[in-house]
């Protein structure tokens, strides 16, 4: 459970927001590289996630992480934890492949550029945070 240090230092300064852009960058890119390596695989259908809805879903808060207890003695989902919906799409009749290469390396380059955006965002919060500490600015 955060503590107010943790509230006035890292929520204020948008750390929590950025991690998320970072998780959902993360799975995606995962998602995007098994599409690419799968690309020749015959009946191999494509996975994504809805980039941007999945991020305003976890931003609100509008959709639970997917992780139910059942038992008083399981571990529940951390608060705030959000599972992106993986989308299968379907492979168009007369195809045996449902991966455009093509496609799929741009969407790769794009969501690296994203991580990255946000990597380097995180870096100058803490960057800013250290000299603040260290009574430079």
């Amino acid at each position: 459970m955060p503590g107010p240090i943790n509230q006035i230092l890292f929520d204020k300064m948008a750390i929590p927001r950025l991690q998320t852009v970072l998780d959902l960058t993360a799975s995606r890119q995962k998602l995007l590289t098994d599409n690419v390596a799968n690309a020749e695989t015959p009946g191999y259908r494509r996975k994504d996630i809805d980039f941007r809805g999945e991020l305003n879903a976890a931003l609100s808060g509008a959709r639970p992480s997917g992780l139910r207890v059942t038992n008083d003695k399981h571990i529940g989902a951390e608060p705030g934890v959000h599972t992106p919906k993986i989308e299968q799409e379907k492979i168009p009749a007369g195809q045996n492949f449902g991966v455009d290469i093509d496609k799929e390396m741009a969407a790769v380059a794009e969501n690296q550029l994203e991580f990255n955006v946000a990597a380097k965002l995180v870096r100058d919060k803490f960057e800013a945070l250290r000299k603040v500490i260290r009574g430079r600015t």
